[in-house]
C-alpha cells in the first residue's frame, strides 16, 4: 500500500466551524519532501480530491523555520476534544498543480520611491484596502511621525479611519493625521548597571525595511522590520549585560475576505563585541519585548469597552453615531494598559502590551453596527487567537480509511507543530 501523507486537524470549541490553519513548513517538507510549487492539500473524505485553498509564506529569508504552510477550508469541521485526542478531519497532501490565485483575491502592492526605496505597502482584498506606510514623511514635508502606521484603511471602500466625511463622500477634507496600527515604541528589558527598569526605542519617525511579501489563495502579508537599534540590556540567565543590535519584525497579513489584519511581532537581535562589530551574524537571540501602540481615529461619540481582570486580552471602540463605525484589538500577551482620550485628544488611542517573547495580535475594522461590535471582537478573539483551529502531521507511515473514520482514532501518536 502506498503511503498517504496527512494532517490531521482540530477544532478545539464545542460547535462546528470553519477557518485558518497555519503551522511551520520546515518540518512538513522534511518529512514529505514536497516542494512548496508543487503542494497540493485536499479532504481525505473527498473522493474527487478537490484542492483546498493552501499556501506557503516565507516570511523572514534569514529563517527557514518561521516559513509557514497556511490553508483555509470553507466547510465546517466538527468539534473536536478538548484534549485534542480526537481529530476533527484528515487533511492530505499531495504532488500536483497548486490552486494559482484568482482575480478578487488578497494581494501586494509595493510602492517605490524615486530612489528605489520602498515608502509603503497596500493589502488588499474584497473587502479592505489597507496604506501602510514604511517611511516617517509619506507627503515628503516635515510630518515625520507615520512610519509603521497604516494611514488609510477603506472598509468596503469606505475610509473608516474618518468615516463621518467619508460617509458624506468626502475625501480631500479628511483629517491628514488619521493613522493606526503604529507601533510607536517598544520596550526592552534594562541594563543591569546601571540599573534601568526599560530600554526604550521609538520608531514612529525611523523608517521600515520590506523583508518579504506573499500572496495566494489564502491570504496576502508582508513582513517589515524597523531601522537596527543598539540595546544593551540584562541577559535573562547570566543577568550581565549584552550589547545587541536589534530590529522589531511585523508580519501583516490580510485574509481572503476578511475585515481585519493579523500581525505577529518579534524582535530580533545579534551580539556586538566589545570592538562594536557583530560577533556572528548567523546568531540570532529573540528578545522579550513589549510594544506600545497609537492611533488617530475619529469614532465621534464613542462607548469603550474593555476587558477586565483576570484576562484583558482584547478591547472594542466603537462609535454611537451612524454609520457606526468601530474598532477591535485582540493579542496572545495580554494588554497592561489602554489610554483614551490620550493626552486628552478625544481622537487619539494608546495602548501598551505586557512583555513577551512575540506577540500575534489582530485589529478587526466594523461599520454599520449600532451594537454587538464588541462581542464581534471577543468572538474574533477566541477563535483567531485564543483558540485557533490547529493541525499536525500525522505520524503513521500508511493508514487505511477505515481507520481513519473511526471515533477511537488515537491520535496521541501525533507529532505537534504549532505556531
Amino acid at each position: 500500500m502506498s503511503p498517504i501523507n496527512l494532517l490531521a486537524i482540530f477544532n478545539p470549541s464545542n460547535y462546528s466551524r470553519t477557518g485558518y490553519f497555519t503551522l511551520p513548513w520546515e518540518p512538513i517538507y522534511k518529512k514529505f519532501q514536497i516542494p512548496s510549487e508543487e503542494l497540493v492539500l485536499s479532504d481525505l473524505h473527498d473522493l474527487s480530491h478537490k484542492p483546498i485553498n493552501a499556501q506557503v509564506d516565507r516570511l523572514d529569508p534569514e529563517d527557514p523555520s518561521r516559513d509557514l504552510l497556511v490553508f483555509s477550508l470553507a466547510k465546517p469541521i466538527y468539534p473536536g476534544s478538548e484534549s485534542e485526542r480526537l481529530a476533527s478531519g484528515f487533511i492530505r497532501l499531495a504532488r500536483g498543480k497548486a490552486i494559482p490565485q484568482k482575480v478578487g483575491e488578497a494581494y501586494v502592492d509595493v510602492v517605490y520611491g524615486d530612489s528605489g526605496q520602498v515608502r509603503g505597502v497596500r493589502l488588499v482584498n474584497s473587502r479592505l484596502i489597507v496604506w501602510l506606510n514604511l517611511i516617517p514623511s509619506p507627503e515628503d514635508n516635515e510630518c515625520n511621525w507615520f512610519s509603521g502606521s497604516a494611514s488609510s484603511v477603506q472598509l468596503d471602500r469606505e475610509e473608516i479611519l474618518d468615516p463621518f466625511l467619508a460617509a458624506k463622500g468626502e475625501w480631500l477634507g479628511q483629517d491628514p493625521e488619521k493613522r493606526c496600527m503604529q507601533i510607536s515604541e517598544v520596550l526592552l528589558p534594562g541594563s543591569s548597571y546601571p540599573k534601568s527598569p526599560h530600554y526604550r526605542v521609538s520608531l514612529f519617525n525611523h523608517s521600515y525595511r520590506l523583508i518579504s511579501q506573499s500572496s495566494g489563495s489564502v491570504r496576502a502579508s508582508v513582513t517589515i522590520a524597523s531601522e537596527p537599534f543598539d540595546y544593551i540590556g540584562a541577559d535573562p540567565v547570566t543577568g550581565a549585560n549584552r550589547h545587541l543590535v536589534c530590529e522589531l519584525y511585523r508580519v501583516i497579513s490580510l485574509y481572503a475576505g476578511a475585515d481585519y489584519l493579523i500581525e505577529e511581532l518579534f524582535v530580533k537581535g545579534k551580539p556586538k563585541d566589545i570592538k562594536d562589530s557583530i560577533v556572528d551574524s548567523s546568531i540570532i537571540v529573540n528578545v522579550d519585548f513589549a510594544a506600545r501602540y497609537f492611533a488617530h481615529m475619529d469614532m465621534g461619540n464613542t462607548e469603550d469597552i474593555e476587558q477586565v481582570f483576570p484576562r484583558m486580552d482584547w478591547f472594542a471602540v466603537g462609535s454611537m453615531m451612524s454609520p457606526y463605525p468601530a474598532y477591535g484589538f485582540a493579542t496572545d500577551v495580554h494588554i497592561d494598559s489602554v489610554t483614551h482620550p490620550y493626552e486628552e485628544k478625544e481622537n487619539w488611542f494608546s495602548w501598551q502590551l505586557l512583555p513577551g517573547n512575540s506577540a500575534k495580535c489582530l485589529h478587526l475594522f466594523m461599520r454599520d453596527r449600532a451594537e454587538g461590535f464588541d462581542a464581534r471582537v471577543g468572538h474574533a478573539w477566541y477563535e483567531m487567537i485564543y483558540h485557533p483551529l490547529k493541525a499536525r502531521v500525522y505520524s503513521d507511515i500508511a493508514v487505511s480509511n477505515t481507520d481513519l473514520e473511526s471515533d477511537n482514532t488515537d491520535v496521541l501518536a501525533l507529532t505537534e507543530y504549532r505556531y
